[in-house]
């Protein structure tokens, strides 16, 4: 018995397809590796391999398989002389059913149409002829006018059954179209799932007696990946959260994956795996051109005033800010492997992906988080308080970024981003409103002061807080407002009265952490001076 692992390939030209000798081996996708971009796929089967020299083809592969990472194995007493690679553009993949079925549809419809049209023709050349036979008969003598009445009679009920039925008609065809382009749209949907070329895999075996062998095909192959999702469950303040990690799975290979042992990993082999290489920076102190003889020249000839010479901006940054984006118990669960480099997840039952490009869920694990609860409010802003969970322990969950559906009490709340590539073991999960904590903003009246020393004019702003909870149990609550900052030295601001809250006088914020019994109320406030030039107007509110 030998064991042949990965073989260096030699690409063979389309001219080898159907060479004599040849013997189709039928194989079956066993096992699938989905990267973020691409996957790779592992197939098995078996063959009784005669005495001698065989060449063995693997039939109905992926097109887009690529030749470069295919590799075979196998068990038996034999030899694996040579692995070759081709296209087969004469053997396409299977047409999907449903594909069948719409195309049945529309060929049925498209008859109907015709049918129908012929119909309304009918009716059209009856009411030319009504009409060509009223001319001639009106032209005749010799008719009473008892007669000629009868005639107009006739060709009017004739005419009136024609139109009638030519606009019963013309509602059949447009129904009959719109049935066809709906079924047409949705034929679009499965472009992905058109007969394409395969790829076959051709090996050739030596064998000394006739054995039975059994073979394992891998390659990897494009138009496949997963992308991750969450569901964020929360039951309730004080309860930990429960993340349900899933997998969007998508596969447009030309190959159905049927109850396959399916592995998802973080990597992605089309990124390539050579580090890139830093070459020599040299600085260079930054030299304006000088054009002046060529502006002379210019200014001369246009009688044109000289610009004035700019400057080179170098360099701008952006700043990036995070996205923000049914209660039912799962229990799905999978091996994680963390390897040198990536990370992946061994679904733990077998699992089918049809070849149909369209993104199919995978649940992948289940977590139970630690989490704190905590209600914020910004008056200023809004109205409403809102209710977040804080978590840890992220680092050690093994979790890629992507977006999470967030419920709490069994309510879909909204869509949130995970952003767990960033440094950091806490995360903020917003929860809603909670429209049981109740936050009021009311202007002082009494402190409102204006007066003008020196030519300026000093004002005097009050704002009276009020925060209750009408809850049935006490929660911690953090307060936010602010006061202005003086944009130039001309204008002086002042904070009078802080009412108890932490203060930032860099940001000119504001910020109260309480801790609300149930049912209770509490009152908070604060007041600000502004001294400004009078004539110079400004915005204090």
């Amino acid at each position: 018995m030998r064991l042949q692992p990965a073989l260096a390939l030699l690409l063979l030209p389309f001219s080898l397809l159907a060479a004599d000798g040849e013997k189709p081996i039928t194989s079956k996708v066993s096992e699938v590796k989905v990267f973020l971009s691409g996957a790779q796929v592992s197939r098995t089967a078996s063959a009784g391999i005669p005495s001698g020299t065989s060449v063995l083809v693997f039939a109905g592969l992926a097109e887009g398989l690529d030749p470069q990472s295919i590799q075979v194995t196998g068990k038996g007493g034999y030899q694996i002389l040579s692995v070759n690679y081709r296209i087969n553009y004469l053997t396409e993949s299977p047409k999907k059913k449903e594909i069948e079925e719409l195309q049945a549809r529309i060929k049925k419809l498209e008859k109907d149409w015709a049918y129908e049209k012929a119909m309304q023709d009918v009716w059209v050349n009856e009411e030319q002829l009504l009409n060509k036979n009223s001319s001639i008969g009106g032209q005749q003598n010799g008719l009473t006018a008892t007669q000629l009445t009868a005639v107009n009679d006739y060709v009017r009920q004739r005419l009136i059954t024609t139109k009638s039925n030519w606009l019963a008609q013309q509602e059949k065809l447009t129904a009959i179209q719109q049935e066809k382009e709906k079924l047409v749209q949705q034929m679009q949907q499965f472009q992905s799932q058109a007969p394409r070329p395969t790829s076959e895999v051709v090996v050739e075996i030596s064998s000394t007696a006739d054995v039975s062998a059994t073979f394992t095909l891998t390659y990897f192959v494009g138009g496949a990946g997963w992308q991750p999702a969450y569901d964020l469950r929360a039951k309730g303040v004080g309860q930990p959260i429960e993340l349900l990690m899933k997998a969007q799975v998508t596969n447009n290979t030309g190959e159905d994956w049927n109850k396959v042992d399916l592995s998802l990993s973080s990597g992605n082999p089309t990124l390539g795996g050579v580090m890139p290489t830093l070459n020599p920076w040299t600085l260079y102190v930054y030299q304006p051109v000088q054009l002046e003889s060529v502006a002379i020249r210019s200014r001369a000839a246009h009688k044109a005033p000289m610009a004035a010479p700019s400057t080179m901006a170098m360099g701008e940054s952006v700043e990036l800010k995070d996205m923000e984006r049914e209660d039912a118990s799962y229990q799905w669960s999978s091996a994680i492997t963390s390897r040198t480099t990536t990370v992946e997840y061994s679904i733990s039952s077998s699992f089918s992906v049809p070849s149909d490009g369209m993104p199919h869920m995978v649940g992948v694990q289940t977590q139970s988080i630690p989490a704190s609860y905590k209600h914020y409010a910004t008056p200023k802003l809004e109205k409403d308080a809102f209710l977040y969970a804080r978590t840890t322990g992220w680092e050690d969950l093994n979790l890629l970024p992507g977006q999470a559906n967030v419920f709490f009490e069994g309510t879909f709340v909204g869509e949130s981003y995970l952003q767990l590539d960033m440094p950091k073991d806490t995360l903020d999960i917003s929860l809603g409103r909670d429209k049981g904590v109740v936050v009021e903003r009311v202007k002082r009246k009494a402190t409102n002061e204006k007066s003008i020393v020196g030519g300026k004019r000093t004002l005097t702003i009050g704002w009276d807080l009020t925060v209750r909870n009408t809850k049935g149990t006490a929660i911690d609550l953090e307060v936010r407002d602010q006061y202005p900052l003086s944009p130039q030295s001309e204008i002086e601001v002042k904070l009078k009265e802080d009412g108890g809250a932490a203060v930032d006088p860099d940001r000119g914020s504001l910020t109260w952490n309480l801790r609300l019994e149930p049912k209770a109320t509490k009152k908070l406030g604060f007041s600000y001076e502004v001294k400004h030039p009078k004539d110079l107007p400004i915005v204090l509110e």
